[in-house]
């Protein structure tokens, strides 16, 4: 840490000018901190004159919004710039491209997304991605897939889930989205209005803490493939044209069904956002019908590319046994379904929430939009087995609208 020292706009000038080899030397430089997170600084860096530009994101020794109280391993900036190239490697680009990683500051140089908008931020201003489905299953089902042990040689494997393990990070998923949720904890944030509905549908709820404790356990203990580990729509770049997957901060070997559940989970929540937020009748329809269409595509593509790539790339004997490529896909969809409804427990009562529910000017109306996602986040942890397919995602919806 003698070389480290945390950046701001006026020294990440001179810090990229001196370690990256990127802007031509007649560059007038501008920047900006444009961090949204609880974790990192993020800067843009722009040569005004010739209009190109990089991101730099640099790993603070803490979170963010806490300080120095809430202290994290800084090396986590490493395991993200690993697993960014990784990424790139398995989806041909569905992340940005590494510039370069700076193993003394922390730092990571990457490609700008500028012509991107992270896509919380796109479904809240009712925009409509319509290649946003299939390029995110391609993305899950390659880092995925790929990354398990029926494609990959076993012990390689393992030597992976040694490089990757990140134990401060999974042990704050672990406590954020697994545990104080689901009773009185200090770091909770419940409105006023809502603690009573918490209190009697989640604390009281001992049928579902035990459902919940099971998908812990298995989170915690279940090192299948290499996640991202934080995959909601705060962590994707949108256009018209294509996605982009950023922030994979939060990777480990771990189930499958994190990433595709925390991707789904805010698919419903942008959902019950719309629902609630949007006046004009024929805009909410059009981005209700969006939603809905795309939560169950990418449960139904996920499960055809999944099998598909699964005859194409299979090398384990036993894994090629007849059923078994069924019987593995719908675990992972099962316990897909109770990571979406952890997500969206969390997201309402827990330590982090989403603008998509908590910005809701209506004071009733975002009440009542917070009692449907718990109740619909109850009903996929509960009832999970019955998730399996697109559709059943559907009429979930069609139940509670």
């Amino acid at each position: 840490m003698s070389k480290y020292y945390e950046l701001d706009e006026k020294t990440v000038i001179d810090y990229i000018t001196n370690k990256v080899d990127f802007f031509a030397k007649d560059a007038v430089l501008e920047t900006e901190e444009i961090g949204d997170g609880n974790l990192n600084l993020v800067f843009r860096i722009k040569d005004i004159k010739n209009n190109t530009s990089v991101i730099a994101k640099q790993a603070l020794p803490y979170v963010r919004v806490a300080g120095e109280a809430w202290p994290l391993d800084i090396k986590r900036g490493e395991i993200e710039s690993k697993i960014l190239e990784i990424e790139y490697k398995l989806t041909g680009g569905l992340v940005p491209k590494i510039i370069k990683y700076d193993l003394d500051m922390y730092v990571m140089v990457m490609e700008d997304l500028s012509d991107y908008i992270i896509m919380r931020y796109g479904l809240l201003e009712h925009n409509i991605y319509p290649k946003f489905a299939d390029q995110i299953t391609d993305f899950l089902v390659k880092t995925l897939l790929l990354t398990s042990d029926v494609v990959m040689n076993h012990l390689e494997k393992k030597e992976y889930v040694k490089d990757f393990i990140n134990p401060e990070l999974c042990e704050i998923t672990e406590d954020l989205v697994y545990t104080e949720p689901f009773g009185i904890y200090d770091r909770n944030n419940v409105e006023e209005d809502l603690k009573e509905f918490t209190e009697k549908n989640i604390y009281a709820d001992t049928k579902l803490k035990l459902e919940v404790a099971k998908l812990k356990f298995d989170f915690m203990n279940n090192a299948q493939s290499l996640l991202h580990g934080d995959l909601h729509t705060g962590s994707i770049f949108v256009n018209q044209e294509s996605t982009m997957v950023i922030d994979p901060e939060f990777a480990f070997f771990g189930p499958m069904a994190y990433d595709v559940g925390a991707l789904v989970a805010n698919l419903l929540m942008a959902y019950i956002s719309a629902d609630a937020w949007i006046e004009d009748k024929e805009v909410k329809e059009k981005q209700k019908e969006y939603l809905l269409k795309t939560t169950g595509e990418v449960i139904d593509l996920f499960n055809e590319k999944f099998l598909k790539t699964w005859d194409e790339v299979v090398t384990d004997d036993m894994a090629k046994v007849e059923g078994f490529k069924e019987h593995y896909l719908e675990d992972v969809l099962i316990n897909t379904a109770g990571v979406s409804g952890c997500e969206m427990i969390r997201r309402t009562v827990g330590f982090a929430h989403v603008k998509d529910l908590d910005a809701i000017p209506n004071n009733d109306k975002r009440i009542d939009a917070k009692k449907t996602n718990i109740l619909m986040a109850k009903d996929l942890i509960k009832n999970r087995a019955a998730f399996t397919s697109g559709e059943e995602y559907i009429n979930l919806i069609k139940k509670y609208f």
